[in-house]
């Protein structure tokens, strides 16, 4: 019951006891009258409504941004017409509004609105609400329809290039250890590590050096790539950080085109793909939901970069930039081809120099995806 109906009801219950009490007919009818609009009123709106509605959302994963539609489709079950409807869709903090129109006996009728995406993130997308209220504005009621159904709005994906070196193919094999492990061409021999194939021990090799050594088979051909995402607070600002899983989620696109794999490492210790990942979709799904850490450590993961197989790229994103990370991610050259730092910074002060490392500093994602492909123009 709205106030307004409330008021009804008091003021026809007050003016029926007046009436009463002093043998006043017309406080009587008034009493009467009010009292009866309320109980039609009542009755209106507690009639079932045969609306049928049914919502479908395309598509379910969307960019940052891109559109994201609702669909509704609608009828009228019942024998009578069901008057204009307003049907309300809350999302991401607002209302979206949609039409219903005047259904007469078993018509129908679709529509579509566009759900809000300009925020990144998982999000369940709740029942539709259609609110039903009497001519007189005394009761109101709401019904749902469908149900909660999940929408993922994916990081911004920037056009990037390719890095030169992960289209390099060695067409007389392997010169060092960067080119990704494989079973097709053997490299060099090396000290056995726990977890590898023991029917790669080189037991001739093992019995002379007296200590156990396996074949280091590579692949010639196959790119692989490893992005290290710095989830520190501190680094970076709200906005700043929103465009930082921007840039990741772009190298992780560009470099696992051909579906070349992708590893993505965060500081807070989570690995996401890998050698046997061959769409980015996994690495997405989860930058979708990524949040700041203030724990993580982006040296510790370097660190783990240096006991690890290398590969043909490494591409570190951070915030504002610590001059002490560089020695660290400069240590890995003999692992990777190619050494890469993007740093997110809103005051993007010139990128220092430092061997071995190319240092893209940026305002924001787009800054940072022209100065990336101009330097995957160069060799």
């Amino acid at each position: 019951m709205t106030f307004y109906g409330l008021a009804a009801l008091v003021a026809g219950i007050v003016s029926l006891v007046l009436g009463l009490s002093f043998d006043w007919l017309t406080f009587d009818l008034v009493g009467l009258g009010l009292l009866a609009a309320v109980v039609l009123a009542f009755g209106v709106v507690s009639r079932p409504s045969p609306l049928q509605i049914d919502r479908e959302i395309q598509p379910p994963r969307v960019p940052k941004g891109s559109p994201a539609i609702a669909f509704l489709t609608f009828a009228n079950r019942g024998r009578r017409s069901v008057a204009t409807t307003v049907a309300t869709q809350p999302f991401g903090g607002r209302d979206v509004r949609t039409v219903i129109p005047r259904l007469r006996r078993g018509e129908r009728g679709s529509r579509a609105y566009r759900l809000p995406t300009s925020r990144r993130g998982i999000f369940d997308v709740p029942p539709l609400e259609v609110t039903r209220r009497d001519a007189y504005e005394f009761f109101r009621t709401a019904r749902t329809f469908a149900d909660v159904e999940r929408i993922w709005v994916y990081p911004r994906i920037l056009p990037l290039r390719r890095l030169s070196s992960g289209q390099m193919r060695h067409l007389e094999g392997p010169s060092s250890d960067v080119a990704p492990q494989g079973n097709i061409t053997f490299h060099r021999l090396r000290d056995y590590v726990a977890g590898d194939d023991l029917r790669l021990v080189h037991w001739r090799s093992s019995a002379r050096t007296g200590r156990l050594v396996v074949r280091h088979n590579v692949d010639t051909s196959q790119p692989y790539s490893a992005v290290i995402f710095d989830q520190r607070p501190n680094r970076y600002t709200e906005e700043s950080f929103e465009q930082a899983v921007d840039v990741v989620a772009s190298v992780v696109t560009s470099a696992s085109a051909d579906k070349a794999p992708v590893e993505l490492r965060l500081t807070d210790g989570t690995v996401v793909g890998g050698a046997r990942l061959r769409e980015p979709t996994p690495i997405i799904d989860h930058l979708t939901g990524v949040g700041p850490d203030p724990d993580g450590s982006l040296q510790a993961q370097l660190l783990l970069e240096r006991r690890g197989k290398g590969g043909t790229s490494l591409v570190v994103v951070t915030g504002v930039l610590d001059p002490d990370d560089l020695p660290a991610m400069a240590a890995l050259r003999r692992r990777f081809d190619r050494l890469v730092l993007v740093s997110i910074d809103v005051t993007a002060p010139p990128p220092p120099h430092f061997p071995g490392v190319r240092v893209i500093s940026a305002r924001d994602a787009d800054e940072a995806a022209q100065a990336w492909n101009l330097l995957a123009a160069q060799p």
